[in-house]
This record gives C-alpha cells, sequence and structure tokens, in this order.
C-alpha cells in the first residue's frame, strides 16, 4: 500500500479485511474496522479493530481497542480490549485495561485486568497501580497491587511496594517486599436526593 520509509500522513483505512505493515513501512494515520492488523514497523496512530500483532520489529504510538492483543514489540500509549499477550520483547508504556493479562515482557504504567494477570517469569512490571481478581507472579513487579481475590507469588516471583489483597500464596523461594494490608470492598453509601434535602430544609424553616 505505501512503500519505502515514507509516511503516509492522516490515512484512515475502514476495512474488514487484514493489514500487514511491513517492516521497512512508517505510517501515520488511524485505523478502524472489524479485521486484523500486524505491524512490523511503524505506526503513528490509534487503532480500533478486531486482533491487533505487533511483531518483534513494530512500534505503535497511539492507543488501541481491540478484542485481542499480541505485543512482542514496542506500544506507546493506552489499550482496551479483552485478552493481552505481551510477549517477551514486549513492551508498553501507558494504560492498559484488559479482562485477561499474560505477561513475559515489560510493562510500565497503569494496570487494571477484569479476571486474571498472569507473569512469566521474564515479566516485569512498574506500575502506579495494578489491580485484579486474580494475580500470578512468576516475574517481578514493583509498585502498588491490588488482588481482590488472590495474589499467588510462584518460586520465581517478586512482588516489592504497596500490597493489598484479599488471599494471599506464597511458594518456596517466592518475595514479598514492602507494606501489605487486607483488601475490603468499596461500601456505597446511600445517596440523599436533592429533593429530599430540600424538603428537610424548608421543614427546618418553618420550625424556626
Amino acid at each position: 500500500m505505501f512503500k519505502g520509509n515514507k509516511k503516509a500522513v492522516e490515512s484512515t483505512p475502514q476495512s474488514n479485511k487484514n493489514t500487514y505493515i511491513a517492516k521497512e513501512i512508517e505510517i501515520t494515520g488511524n485505523f478502524k474496522g472489524e479485521g486484523a492488523v500486524q505491524i512490523e514497523g511503524i505506526l503513528h496512530g490509534d487503532i480500533s479493530v478486531t486482533s491487533v500483532v505487533i511483531g518483534q520489529n513494530g512500534t505503535v504510538n497511539g492507543s488501541i481497542n481491540a478484542t485481542n492483543v499480541i505485543v512482542n514489540g514496542t506500544l506507546n500509549g493506552s489499550i482496551l480490549c479483552d485478552t493481552l499477550e505481551v510477549m517477551a520483547n514486549g513492551n508498553i508504556n501507558n494504560e492498559v485495561k484488559v479482562k485477561q493479562l499474560l505477561v513475559s515482557g515489560t510493562i510500565d504504567g497503569t494496570i487494571e485486568a477484569k479476571n486474571e494477570i498472569n507473569i512469566e517469569p521474564t515479566g516485569v512490571i512498574s506500575a502506579n497501580v495494578m489491580k485484579s481478581k486474580t494475580i500470578l507472579v512468576n516475574g517481578r513487579i514493583l509498585g502498588k497491587v491490588i488482588a481482590s481475590e488472590l495474589l499467588e507469588v510462584g518460586t520465581t516471583g517478586s512482588v516489592e511496594g504497596e500490597i493489598i489483597v484479599k488471599n494471599i500464596k506464597t511458594h518456596e523461594g517466592g518475595r514479598l517486599i514492602g507494606s501489605m494490608q487486607n483488601y475490603q470492598e468499596e461500601e456505597t453509601k446511600p445517596k440523599v436526593s436533592d429533593k429530599n434535602t430540600v424538603s428537610q430544609k424548608d421543614e427546618s424553616n418553618l420550625i424556626v
């Protein structure tokens, strides 16, 4: 579609077909559609498709909104998806919101996973906040960790920082460094309607 190292400025393809950006290609523009995008080159722009693969040589400077994402290159931007796999050469710098997360590479940012986070031995996470129901650690975490159901640290796992958990399981060799407190569900207080508030004020005025 584009040749050489030239940039395609403000390109916004919309297609149900698969798109491949080769190693020597650099594109500026957004991708939107129902298909798949594989990036081995450089993309400056946002992606909103069904599935995304960032190859080992690929770089995306922008946000991703997809169902399934595999990152083995670099993502400088936020990501919203159902399942995310960060492979050994993968690197993400920004906010991550997913349902399932598997990490063998590195993430630096804020992470929220609805169901589970699994960190492989080569995985390294530096998180302002990392939150999920279940967090399985065989790699390394630096930062604030919140596990609403279970934090499990394997034999090669290390967690350093503020730890907030409901249940914790540590295997022999696993390391926990930092402060720890019990996870508590947030309590929602009933709101007083504006109508009742005004009524109470009026009644108070009548008494006076």
